[in-house]
C-alpha cells in the first residue's frame, strides 16, 4: 500500500527526475516530438487503445461491457455531475427526481413489438391480482409475468447466488425493471379503477421480487467484478422505485420502499468495501507472471479496461463512493467535489498499477530490459487513458508527466544497454594500451558486445510500431556515429564483411521484433 501511495505522489510531480537517468539521444526534442505524436494519435484516433497484437491484454472493456452496450439511463441524462448533486435525495423523497424523468411516449399505441407482448401478458395476469384472489394464483401469475422478461428466476431465488450467475443476469434484470416501469406508467391511466388496484398489486409483487438480485449482489464475496455489478444495479433501483412509489401512492413506510432502502444501503456498503480493496485487488487479483521480452503486461489492458468500465457508471460511482456523508438534500458538497473525488480515485488506482509494474520489473535482469518493459507499459497506460473517458478524470499535467517518464525510460535503456557497448570504442583507450592489443582488438571487443546485445534484443518486444521506431532510432544515434568516427580515425583496422557503418545501421533495424 505504501508503494502505491508513494507512486501516486511521484507520478504527478513535474520536477521529479526520470526513474532511469542516463545519456540520451542526439536530439531529445525530436524524441519528445515522436512520443507526443504517438499519444496524439491515440487521443484523436477512432479506437484510442494500445495495439498490442503481439502480447495483448484482456480488457474488461470488451469482456464485461462492449462499447456498444447502453449505459444506464442516468449516465445519459446527467452529463454534468454538478447537476446530479442538485437532485441527490433519499429514495423515499422523489418529487424532484420524478420531475426530470424522460417519459416521451404518450400513448400505448407507440409500443414496439416486445412491449406489446408484455402488455398482452400484463392484461392476462391482472385478474389474478384483483380481489378476491388466492396466494397460489398470484404466485403463478407473478412467475408467468416475470418469465416474459426473462427474469422468472427471481421468484424464490436465494439471496446468495454464484458470482458468474449474478453477472449474467444483471443486464436482463435491468432491462426488465425498466420495461415494467414503462408499462405501469403507460397503462395506469388507461385502466378501469378495479384494474388499477390490481396493477398496483402486480407492481408491489414485481418490485419486491426484483430486489432479490440486489441482495444477491451485496452478498457476493469482494472482487473487482462485484463492484462493477453493484454499479450496474444501483441506478435502476434508485431511479425506478421512487417512480413506482409516486405512481401507486406508496408512503415512506410501504414494505417495498423499506425493502428497497435496505437493499440499497447494503449495496452501497458492499461497494464501498470493494472500493477500499481495489489496490489489494490490483496487486493480487491478476496473475503477475512477467511476459517475455519486456512486452506489455496483460494486466494493463485488464485494469485500464476495468477503470474505464467504472467511469461508464460515474453517476453510480458518485452516489456510492463519493457521497458517503451526505444526508438528504442538506449541505450539498462543494461544486466539482464529485468530479474531484473521481479524479482522485482514478489517478490513485492508475498510480498503484504503475507502482506494481515498476516493482515487478526489478526481476528483469538483462541490461535495459527493465526500462523497455516500463516504456511499453507506460505507453500502453497512456494510450488507454487518452483514448477513452479516463482522460477527463486525470490532472492536466498527467500526460506531460508520462511523456517525460517515457523519455526517461528510453534514456535509461540506452545507458544500461548500449553505453557499455559503445564504451568499447570511445572509452577504452587506457585499458587497450595496457592490454596492448591495439585498435583492432578494440574493434573486436566492440563487435562481440554488439552481437550479444543485438542477439538478445531481437527477441525483445515493442508492440507499438511508432515507439519501436523511436527506440531503434535512439539506438542508431547512440551507436552508429561513434562506430563511423572510429573507422574514420583508424582506417588501418580490418572490418569484417557486413560491418560497414551503413550495414550496422541496417542491422539495428531488426531490434524489438519479438
Amino acid at each position: 500500500m505504501a508503494l502505491c501511495q508513494a507512486s501516486a505522489r511521484s507520478a504527478f510531480t513535474p520536477s521529479s527526475s526520470p526513474p532511469w537517468p542516463g545519456p540520451g539521444p542526439a536530439d531529445p526534442s525530436a524524441m519528445n516530438a515522436r512520443i507526443k505524436a504517438i499519444i496524439a494519435e491515440a487521443r484523436f484516433g477512432s479506437s484510442g487503445f494500445y495495439d498490442n497484437s503481439s502480447g495483448g491484454g484482456s480488457s474488461l472493456a470488451s469482456s464485461v461491457h462492449s462499447d456498444s452496450d447502453e449505459s444506464s439511463s442516468a449516465d445519459e441524462f446527467w452529463h454534468d455531475l454538478r447537476e446530479v448533486q442538485r437532485y441527490a435525495s433519499p429514495l423515499s423523497s422523489s418529487s424532484v427526481r420524478d420531475s426530470i424523468r424522460r417519459i416521451t411516449v404518450s400513448s400505448p399505441r407507440a409500443l414496439d413489438d416486445d412491449n406489446i407482448k408484455h402488455q398482452q401478458r400484463m392484461l392476462l395476469v391482472l385478474p389474478a391480482f384483483a380481489s378476491p384472489a388466492t396466494a397460489a394464483a398470484r404466485a403463478e401469475a407473478l412467475t408467468r409475468w416475470l418469465a416474459g422478461f426473462d427474469v422468472g428466476w427471481v421468484v424464490g431465488a436465494s439471496d446468495s447466488l454464484p458470482r458468474r450467475e449474478v453477472a449474467r443476469k444483471v443486464r436482463a434484470w435491468a432491462q426488465a425493471l425498466s420495461a415494467m416501469e414503462r408499462l405501469f406508467l403507460l397503462w395506469k391511466p388507461e385502466l378501469a379503477a378495479e384494474m388499477v388496484t390490481a396493477l398496483g398489486e402486480l407492481a408491489v409483487a414485481s418490485a419486491g421480487a426484483m430486489l432479490r438480485l440486489v441482495r444477491a449482489v451485496s452478498a457476493l464475496d469482494n472482487s473487482p467484478s462485484k463492484l462493477l455489478t453493484a454499479l450496474d444495479v444501483y441506478v435502476p433501483v434508485w431511479e425506478t422505485y421512487p417512480v413506482l412509489a409516486r405512481l401507486f401512492s406508496w408512503g415512506p413506510s410501504h414494505p417495498v420502499l423499506v425493502a428497497a432502502e435496505t437493499a440499497l444501503a447494503d449495496l452501497v456498503d458492499a461497494a464501498r468495501r470493494c472500493r477500499r480493496d481495489l489496490r489489494t485487488f490490483i496487486r493480487s487479483h491478476y496473475p503477475w507472471q512477467m511476459p517475455q521480452g519486456g512486452d506489455v503486461h496483460p494486466c494493463v489492458g485488464f485494469w485500464m479496461g476495468y477503470f474505464r468500465c467504472m467511469l461508464r457508471h460515474r453517476v453510480s460511482l458518485y452516489f456510492i463512493l463519493g457521497n458517503e456523508d451526505r444526508v438528504a438534500e442538506a449541505a450539498p458538497p462543494p461544486e466539482q467535489s464529485a468530479e474531484g473525488g473521481l479524479s482522485h480515485l482514478v489517478a490513485g488506482l492508475i498510480s498503484c498499477l504503475e507502482a506494481v509494474l515498476e516493482e515487478k520489473s526489478a526481476a528483469l535482469a538483462a541490461p535495459g530490459l527493465r526500462q523497455v518493459f516500463m516504456l511499453n507499459n507506460t505507453c500502453a497506460i497512456v494510450l488507454h487513458a487518452v483514448g477513452s473517458d479516463l482522460k477527463l478524470f486525470l490532472p492536466p499535467e498527467w500526460v506531460h508527466d508520462h511523456e517525460e517518464r517515457m523519455e526517461g525510460c528510453i534514456k535509461g535503456y540506452i545507458a544500461a544497454s548500449w553505453a557499455p557497448v559503445v564504451s568499447r570504442l570511445d572509452g577504452g583507450r587506457a585499458r587497450t594500451s595496457i592490454i596492448g592489443s591495439g585498435h583492432q582488438n578494440r574493434l573486436k571487443t566492440f563487435c562481440s558486445a554488439l552481437e550479444n546485445a543485438c542477439s538478445a534484443q531481437r527477441c525483445w518486444k515493442v508492440p507499438n510500431p511508432v515507439l519501436r521506431g523511436v527506440l531503434r532510432r535512439n539506438v542508431s544515434e547512440k551507436v552508429v556515429p561513434v562506430y563511423r568516427r572510429f573507422l574514420e580515425d583508424h582506417p588501418e583496422v580490418q572490418v569484417d564483411t557486413g560491418l560497414a557503418a551503413e550495414e550496422l545501421e541496417q542491422q539495428l533495424l531488426d531490434l524489438f521484433e519479438g
